[in-house]
């Protein structure tokens, strides 16, 4: 008797250290890289997602802040020039500010420009006077995607009989990484409130999409 328990004790032990076969392991692996496969995949979809979402807010910040800086600047504006390019290729827009509207009581001069080469808008100003020097240009968005077209992102509607009374600054942006999201875009029409069609600026006569007496190019170059 007690040598048959001894042997079904035996057999038991023997039985419990078997272990896995080759074919046990092979399919726990697999899975369990199926497993952290997905695992993996899911983190790398937050991620971008979040990485989008943040992309997202920084570009609407920052075109937000594009059109009120300018609808803040364009509507005292007596005078906007047409657009156009300039050596570097970057394009331009300037506008003057009469100095009963100007912050610094002095006839101001304000330039932008859409730079391709860093996917930047700037701009800076100047007094409007005679050997005058523009301030440093200030960065006001990054990350702008150029749409390719002359008028990007700047376009001046001129004063005309039968239309608008005052001249009038198109602008049309968009901002983001295209290889990540589209990121955010404005276009809009901003209306110089103090010009008129006898604004120096509003007439083209001479030469289409350039303004016969520009403003504000005497000091401020278009580099």
């Amino acid at each position: 008797m007690i040598s048959a328990v001894r042997r079904r004790l035996q057999r038991g032990h023997a039985e419990g250290d078997a272990g896995l076969t080759l074919v046990e392991l092979m399919v726990s692996l697999i899975v369990f890289s199926l497993f952290l496969t997905i695992l993996l995949s899911a983190v790398i979809g937050i991620t971008r997602a979040s990485s989008r979402a943040q992309l997202l807010s920084r570009s609407s910040s920052n075109v937000l802040i594009v059109f009120q800086n300018l609808d803040r600047q364009i509507r005292y504006a007596n005078a906007i020039n047409f657009p156009g390019a300039g050596p570097s290729g970057s394009r331009y827009i300037e506008f003057r500010t009469g100095a009963e509207s100007a912050p610094t009581g002095v006839v101001t001069c304000t330039q932008w420009r859409y730079n391709p080469a860093a996917a930047a808008i700037q701009t800076r100003t100047w007094p409007d006077v005679v050997g005058a020097s523009p301030t440093p240009w200030v960065t006001k968005i990054s990350d702008v995607t150029d749409l390719g077209t002359p008028d990007y992102p700047f376009k001046m509607i001129p004063a005309a009989i039968g239309a608008s009374s005052m001249q009038q600054m198109a602008i049309s942006v968009s901002s983001g990484t295209p290889l990540v999201t589209p990121g955010a875009a404005i276009s809009t029409n901003l209306v110089a409130r103090n010009s008129s069609i006898q604004s120096p600026s509003n007439s083209n006569v001479i030469v289409a999409g350039v303004s016969d007496t520009p403003v504000c190019l005497s000091s401020g170059s278009r580099p």
